[in-house]
């Protein structure tokens, strides 16, 4: 899985501040999903990126409710502040993120990333 120059940031879950997740977030109205990504990644993570295309979907249910998860694989560009509170934005080789993920879902979207070079 691994590739040398690729680096995969994960920040703190906010309902389980001990779990590394991949950056998400709600699409605020008016908002198309890539730029609701792209908002989420500066706002949680510090960061800008150049937005290389879909990465995946995730679908769970978290108390009940059903959610869906488009997730989208950015390329770095700057780092604008720390992240929000409590997030600590990190990164990793793929395998150490792959091991860190606390969902197979999570693990096998960062599996396909990286095995179809889609970063690349």
């Amino acid at each position: 899985m691994h590739r040398s120059s690729l680096n995969v940031l994960l920040i703190l879950s906010r309902k389980k501040p001990r779990v590394r997740i991949f950056p998400k977030g709600h699409i605020e109205p008016g908002e198309s999903a890539e730029e609701a990504a792209r908002r989420e990644l500066l706002e949680e993570a510090g960061v800008t990126g150049e937005l290389l295309g879909g990465a995946g979907t995730i679908s769970y249910e978290f108390r009940g409710k059903k959610y869906r998860v488009v997730y989208y694989l950015f390329r770095f560009d700057k780092r604008m502040h720390d992240g929000e509170d409590g997030r600590d934005p990190c990164w990793y080789v793929p395998e150490a993120a792959y091991e860190l993920l606390p969902f197979n879902e999570m693990r096998q979207l960062l599996k396909r990333t990286v095995e179809q070079g889609a970063f690349i």
